[in-house]
């Protein structure tokens, strides 16, 4: 395993125990349960211009792209913002990185199509590039979020280095960062319930949605798993017979980059 998919198993990921017990209590052992994350509490985000000369479609067109990818639209508060530089070596971005790391500083790395050289580098070879600085801001235990800059080409900051060309259209970039966002960084975890009634699953920390599962029966709960424990999290659900049937969802169709 590589030194950043290493960081990102060690502070990007916790433990997490279901116990399902009956309306009395009682452990309820061999139920199938699924769970799936639903939000990130690392931040993805992205620094919106003022979007009143779109045209009304346009930019509903331009808000449902930024959902797609991130989960916030300014930068929060309270953290030390780090710019990187057009065309920075990945490995001088990593010193940096660990240089303010030991000030004790929760940073914000702040991005743009100019940090990776996206107007310049072939569309496919820019997409990896970002998703290499991305995989190495996320994998970093001092990097609360990563802010991107000039989401469309013709936004500010953007000097044709946007996600989205002008017409909306996504590009590769968009895509692979899509790819990261929505799949690789994503937990999914199914089984059924043991002899305690309990289920342990391994996830990225954030929101996630639970249901178990009994013959045409299922129990659906928000799990929120946080950073900040030296152990499993124990979250626990009561069973009902009664509750309503919901399908566990499908796995997304994308057309993504390799």
């Amino acid at each position: 395993m590589t030194r950043t998919l290493s960081q990102i198993e060690k502070y990007r990921k916790g433990d997490a125990i279901i116990q399902v017990v009956d309306l009395e209590g009682r452990p309820c052992p061999g139920l199938d349960i699924w769970v799936e994350q639903e939000s990130h509490d690392f931040v993805f985000g992205c620094v919106v211009p003022k979007l009143n000369t779109l045209p009304e479609p346009d930019r509903r067109r331009y808000l449902d792209r930024l959902a797609e990818v991130f989960n916030q639209q300014v930068p929060a508060e309270g953290t030390f913002r780090l710019d990187v530089p057009a065309r920075i070596q990945l490995g001088s971005l990593r010193a940096e990185l660990d240089r303010l790391a030991k000030d004790g500083k929760q940073l914000d790395v702040h991005v743009s199509g100019q940090s990776i050289g996206l107007a310049d580098l072939d569309e496919r070879e820019g997409a990896h590039r970002l998703a290499d600085l991305y995989t190495l801001c996320f994998a970093h235990p001092a990097v609360r979020g990563i802010i991107w800059h000039g989401f469309r080409d013709g936004d500010p900051e953007a000097e044709d280095g946007g996600l989205l060309r002008h017409d909306l259209s996504p590009k590769p970039a968009f895509r692979m960062l899509q790819k990261l966002v929505g799949m690789i960084w994503h937990t999914r975890a199914a089984g059924r319930t043991g002899m305690q009634g309990r289920f342990q699953f391994w996830g990225l920390f954030g929101n996630y949605r639970a249901a178990v599962m009994a013959s045409s029966h299922t129990q659906v709960a928000s799990i929120p798993l946080h950073e900040g424990h030296d152990s499993a999290e124990l979250f626990q659900i009561t069973f009902n017979a009664t509750a309503t049937w919901l399908k566990p969802p499908s796995a997304p169709a994308a057309n993504l980059p390799e």
